[in-house]
């Protein structure tokens, strides 16, 4: 039997996972160090308790109770250090480039764990378009963020203390299947070789 809820959604998603160099040693390595990465940022956000996370192998979706802008304002930024930390020195093949995308909507969700819905899908088309892959290979950044137009509405609107740990967004239509929108990115982190 299915519950509703609203909920914000945190997509992640590894660049170039299925890269030739990166064999399957170097998928596991990767794909358990992006999975500590971000039950850290959550443990220290205060998050992880509340947090469903979907592991897709070459990333995740994280399912909360909580508004984006906690999100935005306290996991992104714990994303993005420890990322940075763990880049510093890597070989290459190892290096962790993520697409991360943030939305808030509906989803159904069971008994086992399952969560369907129209939003949820919005987060994946957002983190597996192409003008994303591109934005993300064509700077030595290691994370492109990207915010879905509900979020930006609600980062228009918070307090100053908020917009000063909020990065600034610029604007990035993308068309994924039959998806046709508009996100709100922005480029984070130490550079590392693209």
């Amino acid at each position: 039997m299915y519950q509703h809820g609203t909920f914000t959604f945190l997509g992640l998603d590894i660049e170039a996972f299925h890269r030739e160099d990166r064999d399957l040693s170097a998928q596991m390595a990767m794909r358990s160090q992006l999975l500590s990465i971000l039950d850290s940022a959550l443990k220290d956000a205060g998050l992880y308790s509340d947090a469903k996370i979907l592991d897709r192998g070459d990333g995740a979706v994280v399912v909360l109770s909580c508004g984006p802008l906690r999100v935005l304002t306290e996991v992104v930024p714990r994303l993005t250090a420890s990322l940075d930390n763990y880049n510093e020195g890597q070989p290459s093949r190892l290096l962790l480039r993520l697409r991360i995308a943030v939305h808030q909507g509906t989803a159904a969700y069971d008994e086992r764990g399952g969560y369907i819905g129209r939003d949820l899908t919005f987060v994946f088309r957002m983190i597996e378009s192409e003008t994303m892959r591109r934005q993300l290979a064509t700077t030595t950044q290691p994370i492109v963020l990207a915010v879905s137009e509900q979020v930006k509405e609600e980062v228009k609107a918070a307090g100053a203390e908020d917009q000063q740990s909020i990065p600034k967004l610029g604007s990035l239509s993308f068309q994924t299947k039959e998806t046709r929108a508009t996100a709100w990115t922005a480029q984070l982190g130490r550079c590392v070789p693209a």
